[in-house]
This record gives structure tokens, C-alpha cells and sequence, in this order.
């Protein structure tokens, strides 16, 4: 899971080297404003998960140790899910209008030092989605996933370090 989890930061960087710093910086601001739209209405919709999707039976058995202070898991895994499902759903929507400005890649106002700084927000905005990817995964009840979470240092740093990000995680579950 880490080599993976390193793979995808490294697409992050090169992705966000190619479209330079302000083309990355708008997409960076996407993907932090789909962050701050799921986070306004996930309780919305997770209200109605319960009657439409069922939480999997053998989850009473499966202890979570990536996150042990889970006060009720079904209840966490519906938010989860629908944060997930609007998150989703606007990045792509986000993603949309972004794309209007792809002439952006081609204007090289700050040269190297753009590219460079493209690379760092193209991290950014990597890791920022891999930790709604990841909690996402944590809250699911499958024991083989939980474990490759679990074995992966990389994936339990990003859990435990991603700015801001961890601790509303964690306050929302």
C-alpha cells in the first residue's frame, strides 16, 4: 500500500510540475472547496443511507484499529460514504470548469520557479485526496483492508499528519 500510495505522489508532483503554478493553484482551490462542499452536506445524505444501503453484517466482528475511538462504525461509515459520493461528485463538477483554463499550461510567467512550485501544489492537492481516499477505505469494514492500511506507514502518516485535514476527519466521525 505505501508503494502505491508513493506512486500516486509522485504522479501528483509530475502532474502538477507540467501544468505549472497557477493552473495547479486553481486546481488545488477545486479540490480544497469539493473538501468544504462535502464537508457542508454530507449529514444530508448520510440521513438516508441507512434505509438505502445496508452496512455489511460481518462489520459487528471486525475490531477498527485505525481508528479505535469510533464511536458508532455504522453510523461513521453512511457519513463517510456520503462525503465520499460529494466529494466525488463536485471535484469532477470542479474539475469542469478548471479545464476551461488549461490554456493557462502554456503561459510560463514564472519559468522554473512556477514548475517547482507547481510540484509542490500538485503534492498538496495529492495528499489531500488521498486522505479522503484513505479515510474512506478506514471506515469500510473488511479486515483485509483495515490490515493494508494498517502495515502501511505512509498511509497511517497521512491519516494521522495531513494539515487540517485529520483532525476535522476525525471530529466528523
Amino acid at each position: 500500500m505505501s508503494i502505491i500510495i508513493f506512486i500516486l505522489l509522485l504522479i501528483g508532483m509530475v502532474i502538477g510540475y507540467r501544468r505549472g503554478v497557477i493552473l495547479q493553484l486553481l486546481h488545488l482551490v477545486g479540490t480544497i472547496s469539493a473538501i468544504i462542499i462535502s464537508a457542508m452536506n454530507y449529514e444530508t445524505l448520510s440521513a438516508r443511507f441507512d434505509m438505502i444501503m445496508p452496512y455489511p453484517s460481518t462489520a459487528q466482528s471486525v475490531h477498527n484499529p485505525l481508528l479505535p475511538d469510533l464511536a458508532n462504525a455504522e453510523y461513521a461509515f453512511y457519513d463517510m460514504t456520503a462525503f465520499f459520493i460529494i466529494f466525488v461528485v463536485s471535484k469532477i463538477l470542479i474539475q469542469l470548469v478548471v479545464s476551461a483554463f488549461d490554456y493557462l499550461q502554456q503561459i510560463s510567467v514564472f519559468g522554473n520557479v512556477g514548475e517547482i512550485a507547481g510540484l509542490v501544489l500538485g503534492l498538496i492537492e495529492m495528499i489531500y485526496i488521498l486522505t479522503v481516499i484513505i479515510f474512506m477505505l478506514a471506515i469500510i469494514p473488511l479486515e483485509f483492508i483495515q490490515n493494508a492500511i494498517g502495515d502501511s506507514w505512509l498511509a497511517t502518516f497521512i491519516m494521522e499528519h495531513t494539515f487540517i485535514l485529520s483532525d476535522k476527519f476525525i471530529d466528523w466521525l
